[in-house]
């Protein structure tokens, strides 16, 4: 019994100097593991102020080479190179754009030259491009007069979307629409025909290309817009008045008016050409004035 008793004490002596062995190399392991927390945080933290002082220094070089920039006559504008105008001039378009040869090429506001050149009703869409050291390149897309209004002594010159470009006293080659109803104090160049006549002039786009497309577009003078039901085209050369009805199936209305115009009977005599009926069931037909 006595030696069983040493036995043990032996035993837990033993386990204990194991235990406080394990708790000093713990005890280093932790230590070690924080110097090493330590060392990287501490590198870390220097590397961001590194990473920080680098960033205000190219700050710093930016803002003075933008400074440089803004300032040095090297980027003043010599040139402008205007594209896509036909009808506008170079010099009005760099006019509207208020840039001049004191302009810096980066100080100026693209956004707001654009608004400028658009001022004009000719002038559709606008691109600018800057070019270094000096150049401006605007390009333009225009409007093309397609139609005119007829404004007490003067006409009206609008395009295929029903923008007013221009009032002038020139009569030119293209179709005058009547019968519209855009309140006369809103005619105005930049200004576009109301609603009620815009819809109106999808249809009359739709007999002016079908009519070109048979070779008629050159004997329509005017365009009656006033009736929706029943539109109406003057031909002055031929002293006619052609009545389309609503122009449903259009295409077969238009070849039924070329065959009218051809026949002997009616050429070089005014009068009316009906084509404003159930082309199914009747047939149009030309009636002489009495006159």
């Amino acid at each position: 019994m006595i030696d069983d008793e040493i036995i043990i004490e032996t035993n837990n002596h033993s386990n204990t100097n194991s235990n406080k062995s394990r708790k000093k190399i713990n005890n280093k392991k932790i230590k070690k593991e924080k110097r090493k927390k330590n060392d990287y945080n501490n590198l870390n933290n220097n590397v961001k102020k590194k990473n920080k002082l680098k960033f205000f220094l190219l700050f710093i070089i930016l803002i003075i080479f933008i400074i440089f920039l803004l300032s040095s006559n090297l980027f003043n504008v010599s040139n402008i190179e205007i594209d896509g105008n036909n009808l506008i001039s170079d010099e009005k378009i760099i006019s509207l754009s208020g840039i001049n040869e004191y302009t810096n090429i980066f100080k100026f506001n693209k956004k707001e030259i654009i608004k400028n050149i658009k001022e004009n009703a000719y002038i559709e869409k606008v691109q600018i491009k800057r070019s270094l050291p000096s150049t401006v390149k605007i390009t333009v897309e225009e409007r093309e007069t397609k139609y005119m209004l007829q404004f007490a002594d003067s006409y009206v010159y609008i395009n295929n979307q029903g923008y007013m470009l221009e009032i002038s006293n020139e009569k030119l080659d293209v179709p005058i629409i009547i019968g519209f109803t855009t309140d006369l104090s809103n005619i105005k160049a930049g200004n576009r025909i109301n609603l009620e006549d815009l819809k109106k002039m999808g249809m009359v786009i739709k007999i002016y290309e079908t009519a070109k497309s048979n070779d008629l577009g050159n004997l329509i003078s005017k365009i009656d817009i006033s009736d929706d039901k029943n539109y109406t085209l003057i031909l002055e050369s031929e002293q006619k008045t052609v009545y389309l009805g609503d122009c449903s199936d259009l295409n077969t209305r238009i070849l039924e008016l070329k065959s009218i115009l051809e026949l002997e009977f009616s050429k070089g005599k005014a009068g009316e050409i009906f084509l404003n009926v159930d082309l199914n069931s009747q047939n149009a037909y030309f009636r002489p004035s009495s006159n």
